[in-house]
């Protein structure tokens, strides 16, 4: 049998990055066995859908280099792939749980159910229905049901155990009676996660489920719902959350979770998928960093780790840099287009790309590195124009000593102009260091950027000239 995978995000909200780590296990797996990825849309929580999620869903993972082979635009044999569009189907099933004595129709209110609530938590017991419906005898529960408001219930046993071997998790098992009689279909014909995941996973022929541990105490219910149609369980791994710093649910307050924030920030599809395959899984060696066909060769199952994995930023800008270097000039220059301005020279870029390629950390760092190369309206900040030990009068001496050289220098490239600078420094009696700062600052108006050297060839002679002389025009009217 051909393995089948399937990712199944929830349009609600923007596609989050601990989502996206499950989808791409799930990819790793199928791409590992030659087998297939569904996706398939779970929308059936309709109060906190949010418009243009499916988009963004599908404009991400893209991005991302995630893909499968059946889904809602993609179409498949088991459509259609958006479980609105898929009501009739869950109902059927529904109504055979209930005809088959697994499941009954509940006939509480929502107010009952809140009174009966408040009185098992002012008693300290845990909340659960209390299996009222559950007595009424089944033809009379059938007739009430033609015209009465109702909601579908699961009926657990009272006694036995429930168990799975998970793939990640290993021997898992809960005993029946802790376990609520779980609303399956609701009163408005929706479908609760726990009926629409089962059917569809069986519908559509999944063979294995690879999702977040937070559904694992859902899969006793998910056990009878398999056990009560007499289907065969599938494998399944639960694995671990992509957690905060601080060991809690990663969320907005630790900055950015959604991968169209991490695009926007500058960061790169090689290196979100590197770092994330290592959020809960380790190759049991040194090796980090992954191409995805080094993932498809090594990564395991087996050996994603129970434990949440704890987001760390620092190592995400890591593992950036090193894929940005990766990358060829031009593959470089093509990423950088949407972090500068239209209107910026390309065939400049092209040049000064090579020389910040090496001191990138994300794409979006690039813009302000490189600005001075594009524009005339710097901001020089006049305390960083004087370097430490020296003062404002003997700066405007040395830029000016600077200036000689540089404008008889040729040919007016980065080794010349370095012997021009170091030479006009052991005049003066600076450092070659010290008299560098002063001339970043003058010509870049940044302490920080492309080696200065190269900076100066690219920016021309005249321009190089007049920044400076203006540099000591500043320091000398002791303007800022």
């Amino acid at each position: 049998m051909s393995v089948r995978v399937r990712i199944a995000p929830s349009p609600t909200g923007e596609l989050h990055i601990g989502s996206v780590r499950t989808f791409f296990y799930n990819l790793l797996f199928a791409l590992q066995r030659s087998g297939e990825m569904v996706l398939r849309v779970e929308d059936t929580d309709q109060e906190r859908l949010v418009a243009g999620a499916i988009d963004s869903i599908y404009d991400g993972l893209h991005w991302l280099g995630i893909t499968w082979t059946e889904g809602p635009r993609e179409g498949g044999p088991h459509a259609p792939y958006v479980q609105s569009e898929r009501l009739p189907l869950y109902q059927r099933h529904a109504r055979q749980l209930v005809e088959a004595g697994a499941a009954y129709y509940c006939f509480c209110s929502k107010e009952r159910l809140a009174e009966l609530r408040r009185q098992q938590e002012a008693r300290h017991e845990l909340t659960r229905y209390d299996r009222r419906c559950r007595s009424i005898p089944p033809a009379e529960a059938a007739e009430r049901a033609k015209t009465e408001p109702h909601v579908v219930r699961l009926k657990v046993p009272d006694e036995g155990t429930l168990a799975i071997d998970d793939l990640v998790h290993g021997h898992v098992e809960w005993r029946a009676d802790t376990i609520e009689d779980q609303i399956i279909l609701k009163s408005d014909g929706f479908p609760t996660y726990h009926l629409a995941v089962v059917v569809d996973d069986q519908i559509m022929a999944i063979t294995h489920i690879i999702r977040g541990e937070e559904w694992l105490p859902s899969v006793p219910k998910h056990l009878l719902i398999y056990r009560a149609f007499g289907w065969q369980v599938p494998p399944m791994a639960h694995v671990p959350s992509v957690l905060a710093p601080d060991g809690h649910k990663l969320s907005k307050r630790h900055g950015a979770t959604a991968v169209s924030e991490f695009r926007a920030q500058g960061y790169i599809p090689e290196a979100l998928i590197n770092y994330l395959a290592l959020v809960g899984w380790s190759p049991g060696t040194e090796e980090e960093v992954f191409s995805l066909e080094d993932l498809i060769r090594k990564w395991k199952i087996e050996q994603v780790q129970t434990a949440g994995g704890k987001w760390d930023k620092e190592r995400l800008d890591f593992f950036n840099g090193v894929w940005i270097r990766r990358l060829s000039v031009e593959e470089l220059v093509r990423r950088l287009d949407p972090f500068v301005p239209r209107e910026w020279d390309r065939s400049l870029l092209r040049k000064v790309t090579p020389l910040i390629q090496e001191r990138m950390k994300t794409l979006a760092e690039a813009k302000d590195q490189i600005a001075f190369l594009f524009t005339d309206d710097l901001r020089y900040d006049h305390a960083l124009l004087v370097p430490k030990k020296r003062d404002a009068a003997s700066t405007v001496e040395a830029l000016a000593r600077a200036t000689v050289p540089l404008r008889f220098a040729e040919p007016f490239t980065a080794p010349v102009i370095r012997l021009a600078i170091e030479g006009v420094a052991g005049e003066l009696g600076w450092t070659t260091r010290e008299l560098t700062i002063a001339l970043r600052i003058a010509v870049t108006g940044r302490t920080i950027g492309p080696p200065l050297y190269e900076s100066i060839e690219l920016l021309g002679r005249e321009k190089t000239l007049a920044r400076i002389e203006r540099a000591q025009e500043l320091l000398a009217g002791g303007g800022d």
